[in-house]
């Protein structure tokens, strides 16, 4: 089985204590931040993330107080990816924006590059978002 990478929308079930959530609190600590993150890769303990997950969800906190919550949160998974996009990612990226599913529907610019990074590192994908390009 192949690492599998969760991403943003399941994280934030997981933040907001909702279904997949092991623990059902919410995080508004850093010690609930550790715990709800622990107590998920206790159950998975090949989950990771990728840098562009890591940017929208720094990038949806409203305040500094969040993004340092989002910092501990995060933390605990491991970055698959290293902080390492490439340009490879970036052009894979664009040529899965261009494929149009047979029921169309929008290609998010992150979700495409989500998506080109697990494909370069052979990495599942743990999404519930139905504009993630398939594999």
């Amino acid at each position: 089985m192949r690492p599998r990478v969760i991403d943003s929308n399941i994280l934030l079930a997981l933040w907001h204590g909702r279904f997949p959530s092991p623990t059902k609190v919410k995080v508004r600590t850093k010690p609930t931040a550790q715990l709800v993150a622990g107590a998920w890769l206790k159950l998975n303990p090949g989950d990771g993330v990728l840098t562009p997950i890591r940017l929208e969800l720094v990038g949806g906190s409203l305040d500094r107080d969040a993004v340092r919550l989002t910092d501990y949160f995060l933390d605990l998974f491991p970055l698959f990816d290293d902080g390492d996009v490439r340009r490879e990612d970036w052009d894979a990226a664009a040529r899965l924006a261009r494929r149009v599913p047979f029921e169309p529907r929008p290609r998010g610019a992150m979700d495409c590059l989500i998506r080109a990074i697990c494909q370069r590192l052979r990495l599942d994908l743990e999404t519930q978002d139905t504009g993630v390009p398939p594999d």
